[in-house]
Parts: C-alpha cells; sequence; structure tokens
C-alpha cells in the first residue's frame, strides 16, 4: 500500500496572488524549513509566518466533515481536530493543526483526488506540499485576472 503525506497551508491572499505563478518558491522556502536548522531555521520559521495564515480549524473540520460524511466513515478523535476518512481499499488521516493541515494518505491515488475535490468548497489559497515526492500545488488554482 502506498503511503504519502502532504502539508496544507493557507497562503495570504495578497501573497498568493502575487507569486501566482512561481509556486516553486513556496515550495523550496518550506522545503527548506524542513531541512535546516539554528538561525536559519528560525529566520525562514518568520516568512513562513508572515506569508501564512493561521488554518480556521471549525470550519475546515466542518467542510471535510460534511464533504465526506456520504462516501466515506469519519471518525472525530477526541480533544483534537483529527479525522480518519476510510473507504475499502483507502485510508486517509486528517490532523488540524494551527498553522497547518497534515494529510496522510495509504491507499490510491484517487483517496487523495477525491480528499483534494471536497475541501475546494474552502474559500481560501490552499497549497499542498509532498516534500517525499516533491509535488506541490494549490487545492483550487488561483484564476488569473484576464485585461482587455
Amino acid at each position: 500500500m502506498r503511503t504519502r503525506t502532504y502539508y496544507i497551508y493557507l497562503i495570504d491572499e495578497d501573497v498568493a496572488k502575487y507569486y501566482h505563478g512561481r509556486e516553486r518558491m513556496f515550495h523550496d522556502l518550506f522545503h527548506q524549513y524542513v531541512h535546516v536548522s539554528g538561525k536559519m531555521r528560525k529566520i525562514i520559521s518568520r516568512q513562513i509566518h508572515y506569508i501564512t495564515n493561521p488554518i480556521p480549524m471549525l470550519t475546515l473540520y466542518q467542510i471535510i466533515k460534511n464533504a465526506f460524511s456520504n462516501q466515506w466513515d469519519y471518525v472525530n478523535q477526541t480533544g483534537s481536530y483529527q479525522l480518519s476518512i476510510k473507504n475499502d481499499r483507502d485510508f486517509i488521516e486528517v490532523t488540524i493543526e494551527k498553522q497547518y493541515v497534515r494529510l496522510d494518505v495509504y491507499g490510491s491515488l484517487d483517496a487523495e483526488s477525491i480528499f483534494f475535490e471536497g475541501i475546494r468548497a474552502f474559500n481560501g489559497y490552499l497549497f499542498a506540499i509532498d516534500f517525499d515526492n516533491h509535488k506541490f500545488g494549490w487545492i483550487r488554482p488561483i484564476k488569473e485576472r484576464k485585461y482587455v
């Protein structure tokens, strides 16, 4: 069974629009944070804190719960915002923290696609990163304005 872990951040709207098309810069910043220590980690932490917004935990939890109540079984772990979604062959574990959401997917690519599709209802600039496979992108793509 294939396992993937995603970290999902809520990027500030102005920052997201400014860096539209240059998403690799977000990936590189978060990747550096994971792999450095000391003063550099503290500096990068401040940069990440500046470009991200806190996750509205209850709102996102409700969106996830509503999106998957009919298709999947969900379990709320007491005392935290953890959600387990499973079907016959796939298992997803979602942990909602203050600054990010951790998504652990065990199973097919369909499971993560279904999850990402389900949380597109969230009104914000969610950016997902899979550090192990160097995959990243917007949960809901940013629409480019066309000027005539």
